[in-house]
């Protein structure tokens, strides 16, 4: 991920600085000092980086829009410099701006290219800090004294880190079962047909759509009839990065069945969200579903499948064939059921004649994990596969320390946390730091920056879960 955003930078900033000599003269020269000038002091107004954050205070899972934005007047070769690093919050990336616009500051025209884009979710209540940034500039000027002789000034634009206060969400009419969604939201849902014949396959679909952090959505509850039977529901997400918020779908698709003839009706599933422009909790619904299980298959389709399977007489040579394998079968494990009879009982006789002793050990109860030496650990672990095999070990000794849980594998450790409404936003990151191990593991090329990600959004993580 770092790599990618440094390869994007660094072709923001190439465009740029094309667009840039491209322009008239008459807007961006070459600066012109004095012999008693100090760049430094001349030149370090002309270009800087600027952090801008949507908003100062959020609530916890509020998400907030962060830009790294690059102003120049004069003519310049930027280049990437300090990569902003994210911690404590879920992060999007966003498309950054593709060309130059201009700004007026102090009467000073600029030109202004955004080399960061991103939507930030904080995890938990308290200061956030945005981390600062740099980008390195090689800037062009003469001197009054040699104006013929171009100089080149290497200038470091940097910008400092900023605070965002997160607010708690209010307790106060907070809806049970509530899972930290914030932003706005709809949902509706549909079965494929109302009319099912019994025990035949069928799909209940749910979409919940809107703005805000859409891949922290969590299932919503179904309240099924008593005459159906659900199996594993299926999840697919589409999210539209060109707006803020992130705006998007979440589609889950749950398979059931109708375990008798008659009528049902699936009540509507209610889904809630914290609005933080209304600064209240909203509880949607969809509407209900009414659907009437039918009976079986006519009789003549039944006849004509049990005739075809009876008449089928061209086969009938197979039934003394298999009576002839079953015989030499059985007549095999009658022999080698012999043989061990026969061995058990010598070695029956070896310990009558030299008893073994069998010590059963002790149990010994498991230590309790350092999780800070086990990151410092795991920081320095030179090989790819055995890091990604260990981000997975912390990451499940954590969920079940802190959750209590019995399962051993991510699959049942993340069905636990579901069942147990845990937080969305920390349910989706545990479910990303093993999604993305497990790609990393089975992919022949293994890209330098997941190692990063995974390791800042799994300190991130066990951070907030404070074990």
């Amino acid at each position: 991920m770092h790599l990618f955003n440094r390869y994007t930078v660094c072709s923001i900033l190439l465009f740029f600085s094309i667009c840039l000599h491209a322009q008239e003269n008459t807007l961006y020269t070459t600066p012109v000092l004095k012999p008693t000038d100090k760049p430094a002091d001349k030149l370090g107004k002309a270009v800087f980086l600027k952090l801008v954050a949507s908003k100062n205070t959020v609530y916890t899972g509020e998400p907030i829009l962060v830009e790294y934005k690059l102003y120049m007047s004069v003519l310049d070769d930027p280049s990437p410099g300090k990569e902003p690093s994210f911690s404590g919050c879920s992060v999007v990336e966003m498309p950054s701006q593709t060309s130059p616009v201009t700004e007026t500051i102090n009467n000073r025209l600029y030109n202004v290219i955004t080399v960061r884009k991103v939507q930030l979710t904080p995890l938990q209540d308290g200061p956030l800090v945005l981390p600062d940034a740099s980008i390195n500039n090689i800037i062009q000027y003469t001197t009054t004294d040699s104006p013929f002789v171009v100089r080149d000034y290497p200038l470091t634009a940097a910008c400092q880190p900023l605070t965002i206060n997160v607010k708690p969400l209010p307790e106060k009419d907070k809806p049970a079962g509530f899972s930290g969604l914030v932003g706005s939201f709809g949902i509706t849902a549909k079965i494929d047909t109302n009319a099912v014949p019994a025990n035949d396959n069928t799909h209940l679909t749910i979409v919940i759509k809107g703005a805000g952090n859409i891949s922290a959505i969590n299932m919503p509850a179904v309240q099924w009839p008593a005459n159906t039977e659900h199996f594993d529901a299926t999840d697919t997400q589409h999210s539209n990065r060109d707006t803020f918020p992130v705006s998007g779908d979440k589609i889950f698709n749950i398979p059931f069945i109708g375990t008798k003839q008659g009528t049902a009706i699936i009540p509507p599933v209610s889904f809630s969200y914290f609005d933080p422009v209304a600064e209240k909790y909203i509880t949607v619904h969809s509407d209900s579903l009414p659907i009437r299980f039918t009976g079986p298959l006519p009789k003549a389709e039944q006849k004509e499948i049990i005739t075809e399977d009876i008449t089928n007489r061209k086969y009938l040579w197979i039934v003394p064939a298999i009576a002839l394998v079953v015989a030499f079968v059985l007549i095999i494990t009658g022999k080698n059921q012999r043989k061990e009879k026969r061995r058990r009982e010598q070695e029956k006789l070896k310990e009558q004649m030299h008893p073994v002793i069998v010590l059963q050990p002790t149990p010994v109860k498991a230590p309790a994990i350092n999780f800070t030496t086990a990151l410092q650990t795991l920081a320095i672990t030179n090989e790819d596969r055995v890091f990604f095999i260990k981000a997975k070990e912390v990451l499940t000794a954590a969920l079940q320390q802190k959750f209590n849980l019995a399962s051993l594998q991510e699959t049942g450790i993340l069905a636990e946390m579901q069942t147990q409404n845990t937080d969305a936003v920390l349910y989706e990151n545990a479910r990303h730091i093993y999604k993305i191990c497990n790609l990393c593991l089975y992919s022949p090329v293994i890209d330098e920056g997941q190692r990063v990600l995974v390791m800042e959004a799994l300190g991130a993580l066990v951070m907030q879960l404070g074990v």
